[in-house]
């Protein structure tokens, strides 16, 4: 009881101001002091080109935006800067509501940061965030099973720097590949650290966890927006391998992944509304006249479904991490998507899968119910003893020892079966919990998001500890009543307190709950009646 209240108090969501979702559409130039290349880190040496005249630079009358549509989201790119402007994923809608519209990936709203951009920080680097990057289409529609197609935007300065930035887009899959080409034709050198930065708010106001990830030497580190400056203050100085760095929640994702793993640092600072600006710093860079270098990443925009991203074989399945039992809850996920494709109902595979659960430990929670039900038998002996030896507690524990024996009764029989299962109940709790796969999952009746809360009717008010809207928690009023039958049915312990103390129990529960998801509160439902229906089956069988 006291684990799910203290859960419930710490970390049940609370709403947060939605972030705006439009990027703004200039930004002002970011000037820094030099910085010269820390001793013993390698400078990239460019490779040389054919010199050529300094291109003129072409001052467009407007910056265009070009639109890229595949088979899973819609993204619009910007010539200024060359960024990105607005990603929506094109299977997935912000809400219930009709007219939500499908989900919007880049929600950023500071003057001082792009949703994607590159940068040079340090040394004799140009400005590149508002430069104008000329594309090379209009638009780019990639529809159909395996197709691939490359969008190339162009900066040329005024001083002979060329700077190309060219994305690759799959038709069918969220990570989109990034090329950054320097091109020095000037006569002067060019140095400094080109950052590619990632800058995002919270999706949406409603989940669970919101901030910085990323995987480092084969680790998950997670760090709220507000811990940031101390969780990674170590990682100023110490070498490790990036995998990826990214802005999450519980549902997706939006993050930057270096070729270079083991040269590329990362680092991260807070913005206003829990958002999150992560830079993955390169190596310093000297570039002598004549000259190029190729920056290679890839970047993700896309939902956290484990299957989508296990095969894209980068680690990025790792950012879906249930906790302490991510052990046991990422085969039940796995499961519960292959029983997916046969039962097409997330509500059914739920209840099938706590079927599957119960007929697992049904041995072990029938051992349980028999160790209660032959304590229960013993506890007039036991009272008796408690009389008799109450101011002599040593004694009384010989004889209580001595009676269980004789009986054959073992005092913890009723705990021990039921301690091994606990770890699989938090597993799935864990799982049913942060699943992306029940976000807007139908089941019946007035369910129709087993992600959200469980309400029959809106009220048009608030009601206190009632998350909106309210309604009639019927699963969870459901659930409450069957957790009382079940209490009622359950040999009581022999301690008057402990035994009033469990039988407020199915209270607690029912206002814990109520703002539970309604695939959690199925759960535990269908566990309550399968327990009631097998409590019974063993009180009714002869001793």
């Amino acid at each position: 009881m006291a684990v799910f209240v203290i859960w419930a108090y710490l970390f049940s969501p609370k709403p947060q101001p939605q972030a705006p979702t439009e990027a703004p559409t200039q930004a002002g130039p970011v000037k820094t002091a030099p910085k010269a290349p820390e001793t013993g880190q390698a400078v990239a040496r460019p490779e040389a080109i054919a010199p050529a005249a300094p291109a003129r630079p072409s001052i467009p009358a407007s910056f265009r935006d070009i639109v890229v549509r595949t088979d899973l989201y819609t993204a619009v790119f910007t010539e200024s800067g060359g960024r990105l402007k607005s990603l929506t994923l094109n299977k997935y809608l912000t809400s219930l509501e009709p007219d939500s519209g499908p989900k919007e990936l880049v929600v950023v709203d500071s003057p001082k940061h792009w949703p994607l951009e590159i940068f040079f920080q340090g040394g004799r680097g140009p400005d590149l965030r508002a430069a104008f990057f000329e594309a090379d289409r209009k638009e780019l529609n990639l529809t159909g099973p395996g197709r691939r197609a490359v969008l190339k935007m162009t900066f040329k300065g005024p001083q002979g720097l060329e700077a190309v930035r060219e994305y690759t887009f799959a038709s069918d899959s969220y990570l989109i590949e990034l090329e950054v080409r320097l091109l020095n034709r000037s006569r002067a050198s060019i140095d400094g650290n080109l950052i590619l930065g990632l800058a995002s708010q919270p999706f949406t106001n409603k989940e669970r966890y919101a901030g910085f990830g990323a995987f480092i030497d084969d680790e998950l580190l997670e760090v709220k927006p507000d811990d940031l400056e101390e969780d990674l203050e170590h990682l100023k100085k110490t070498n490790y391998r990036l995998s990826w760095a990214a802005y999450e929640d519980q549902y997706f994702l939006a993050g930057i992944l270096p070729r270079e793993q083991e040269k590329t640092r990362v680092r991260a600072s807070r913005l206003d509304d829990k958002g999150v600006h992560i830079q993955l710093v390169n190596p310093p860079l000297i570039m002598g006249p004549n000259t190029q270098k190729a920056y290679h990443f890839k970047v993700f925009y896309g939902p956290k479904d484990y299957k989508q991203l296990k095969s894209l074989d980068n680690n990025l399945d790792r950012s879906i991490y249930f906790g302490w039992f991510d052990i046991l809850s990422k085969p039940l996920l796995i499961f519960m998507t292959w029983l997916n494709e046969y039962v097409p109902n997330y509500g059914l595979v739920i209840i099938i899968v706590t079927i599957l659960i119960k007929i697992l430990f049904w041995p072990l929670t029938a051992k349980s119910y028999k160790s209660m039900k032959g304590m229960q038998k013993l506890q007039p002996k036991i009272m008796k003893l408690r009389e008799k030896f109450k101011d002599d507690r040593e004694a009384m524990n010989r004889e209580m020892m001595q009676l269980y024996r004789s009986y054959k009764v073992n005092p913890l029989g009723g705990c021990l079966p039921m301690v091994i299962q606990i770890p699989v109940f938090i597993a799935l709790y864990r799982l049913l919990d942060y699943s992306l796969e029940l976000r807007h999952a139908p089941f019946c009746l007035w369910i129709n998001d087993l992600s959200a809360p469980d309400r029959l009717f809106n009220f048009g008010f608030t009601i206190p500890l009632m998350e909106p809207p309210a309604g009639i928690p019927v699963l969870t009023l459901l659930m409450g009543a069957s957790m009382l039958i079940t209490q009622k049915m359950t040999p009581t312990p022999g301690d008057p307190t402990q035994a009033k103390i469990m039988m407020f129990m199915p209270i607690f529960f029912t206002f814990i709950f109520i703002n539970f998801p309604a695939g959690l509160v199925l759960y535990w439902l269908v566990n309550n009646i399968l327990s009631i229906g097998q409590q019974y089956y063993i009180n009714k069988r002869p001793s």
